[in-house]
């Protein structure tokens, strides 16, 4: 058996073989340390090091003092992890303009630039993966200089002129993840426009253009897309198998097109799908199968914004994880006593507001027993009564009934009891909201949460108010405890209870 001594030199030693080992990258690195050039080479452009490599920033200047920057750079071999060009005077970009230098992130952004020659990018290869060109002139996608991007992750054509997308437009780009050409000029995009992108593209942007119809074809062979986005366009219409293909979408977005009805089993093939949004249409009318394919995943539905007069209840029932239903801004005026069974039992978000409800059946809510956010403001409601109330109060946290023409009755004696109990339990949002109400036989306003209870003949009920501190109407202070008793003393009537109201 070794000896102590000769034990702990064999320790010693390991560790200075691990140390060695360790250090070995580093010590390769540290032969060529990342630097800055000297400012006067490259000016106007700015120079600064950051952690994976130099930070680099051409802006308000000209092809010229481009190119004679970036020939100061190649001398010194940096890794060049931003080069951003901005706001510049760059109408093309030359070819091997980059040649030896090694650019992770290029973006010329608003620079005028209208085309970029085939060699301009070739040089890069390797090395670059995120490329933005937004908000420039291109007329169309720059085919011949992208081919060579093996390894590009990221491609952004925003804010460009670009009016149709031509077969294999994408092609050499094997790796993208990111396809962003949001507010150009598209009306066409050719079947092969995406070929060679199915294997990695997880995200397309064709929002902000003047598609008039989901280009199915072009879509169809990205079987690995997760998230399409395609708002405001001119679509005004969709149909069964225009997203045919895209087995493995969780989001899609149409809000902002032109639809008047979403037609039945048009989304049947996403049976991913985890966030539909439809809102900002002119919808009216929603199939009863038109969710079906989505029973098992969607989540998130928007429709506000939309010309529906009633909540579409059948099409909605067979969703029976849907969390985040959003109805604002149509022109729902009735809702059916039933209009949430069968599918409320997972909702933890419902937004009613900016329609023109007057009533709310007495079971309405029954169903939604997880319910943590209500928004019905802004609608006609004279009454929100407490047992419409009561199946959700356990539950909600915030709920909105402003700017409603509510009349101030013992009804309404709920929301301040609520208010308390968010305020136990430390939920604030709903804190801030002051909706009001009107005293019919005195035509005045108050605050709900500072009703006049004492002047309101609430029998048989208990009420908690020294709590709810502030104006008890828009212009006068609220009744306390003691003005209740001294008011009851001179009158002859029954003191009303500060403890807690028990439902």
């Amino acid at each position: 058996m070794p000896s102590r001594t000769a034990l702990w030199t064999w320790i010693k030693l390991l560790g200075l073989a691990l140390a060695v080992l360790d250090h070995a990258p580093v010590a390769a690195q540290s032969n060529s340390p990342q630097t800055c050039p000297p400012g006067s080479d490259i000016s106007p452009c700015v120079c600064q090091v950051k952690k994976n490599g130099l930070d680099i920033l051409c802006e308000a200047t000209d092809v010229q003092h481009i190119t004679k920057a970036m020939s100061a750079l190649k001398g010194k071999s940096p890794i060049i992890f931003y080069l951003k060009l901005r706001h510049n005077n760059l109408p093309k970009l030359q070819g091997f303009v980059f040649l030896a230098l090694d650019i992770r992130h290029l973006t010329i952004h608003n620079s005028s630039l209208a085309t970029i020659e085939e060699t301009s990018l070739s040089s890069l290869g390797r090395g670059l993966t995120q490329l933005d060109v937004s908000q420039n002139q291109l007329m169309s996608v720059p085919s011949s200089a992208l081919k060579n991007l093996h390894y590009l992750l990221i491609l952004n054509l925003n804010h460009n002129r670009i009016s149709q997308i031509h077969n294999r437009a994408f092609e050499g780009l094997d790796t993208l993840e990111i396809l962003t050409i949001y507010e150009n000029k598209l009306t066409f995009i050719e079947p092969d426009a995406f070929r060679g992108l199915d294997k990695k593209l997880k995200r397309l942007n064709l929002g902000g253009n003047d598609l008039t119809a989901v280009p199915q074809k072009a879509l169809s062979m990205l079987d690995n897309l997760r998230k399409l986005e395609l708002q405001e366009n001119r679509i005004k219409t969709i149909k069964e198998g225009d997203f045919e293909g895209l087995e493995n979408l969780d989001s899609l977005i149409l809000a902002h097109n032109q639809l008047t009805e979403v037609p039945a089993r048009v989304f049947f093939h996403l049976t991913l799908l985890n966030s539909l949004e439809l809102e900002g249409n002119s919808i009216s009318y929603i199939a009863k199968e038109a969710f079906e394919g989505l029973e098992e995943n969607l989540q998130y539905l928007r429709l506000g914004d939309n010309n529906l007069h009633i909540i579409p209840s059948e099409a909605l029932r067979p969703l029976h994880r849907l969390r985040h239903l959003d109805l604002r801004s149509n022109n729902i005026s009735v809702i059916s006593e039933d209009a949430f069974v069968g599918f409320g039992d997972s909702i933890t978000f419902l937004n009613l507001q900016k329609n023109d409800i007057k009533v709310l059946p007495a079971l309405v809510f029954e169903n939604l027993n997880s319910l943590e956010t209500l928004s019905i403001q802004n609608n006609k409601l004279t009454r929100i009564p407490e047992e419409v109330m009561e199946p959700i109060m356990d539950s909600l946290r915030v709920v909105d009934i402003m700017d409603n023409p509510l009349i101030c009755s013992c009804e309404l004696v709920w929301f301040p009891n609520l208010l308390r109990d968010l305020k136990n339990r430390d939920d604030e949002m709903t804190q801030k909201k002051r909706p009001m109400c009107t005293m019919q036989n005195e035509h005045r306003e108050y605050y709900v949460q500072n009703m006049p209870l004492e002047r309101m003949s609430c029998v048989g009920k208990k009420y908690h108010t020294s709590s709810l501190s502030g104006n008890g109407s828009t212009g006068r202070p609220g009744a306390t405890l003691l003005s209740t008793v001294l008011a009851a003393l001179v009158t002859g009537s029954t003191v009303i209870g500060y403890g807690r109201f028990v439902r």
